[in-house]
């Protein structure tokens, strides 16, 4: 009968010690939105968009130094002090606009050499 009480407790603390450390872990996780945060000098894009409609950032070309990119994964969320997009499509074209500390969250990268192309860009 001794025995079986000790065990009980042995039992018993154990697992209150998992639910204290596994309660730990989850209250303290933070919730993390962009695995990949990057600030770059400059970027451009020159979307095809119809007439009055479109985002003018669907995508970005940078340089992977300039930017000091580093992949840790997706989301990415790219930060530009002057990024210029040439707008082709509209008739009298194309048209250049430059937007200042432009923040993006994209979906997808590709590094070619010190090429980066973001893709899936939208307002972040």
């Amino acid at each position: 009968m001794h025995q079986r009480l000790l065990r009980a407790r042995r039992t018993a603390v154990a697992g209150a010690v998992l639910v204290t450390v596994a309660g730990t872990v989850v209250v303290g996780a933070p919730a993390a939105r962009a695995a990949t945060v990057t600030h770059c000098p400059t970027a451009h894009s020159a979307p095809l968009l119809p007439t009055g409609t479109g985002y003018l950032f669907p995508f970005i070309v940078t340089s992977v130094s300039a930017c000091g990119f580093v992949d840790h994964g997706a989301p990415y969320d790219f930060t530009v002090d002057t990024a210029t997009s040439t707008v082709y499509g509209p008739p009298g074209g194309p048209y250049t606009y430059t937007v200042d500390n432009l923040s993006l969250a994209c979906t997808a990268v590709k590094v070619t050499g010190d090429s980066l192309l973001a893709t899936g860009c939208s307002p972040g």
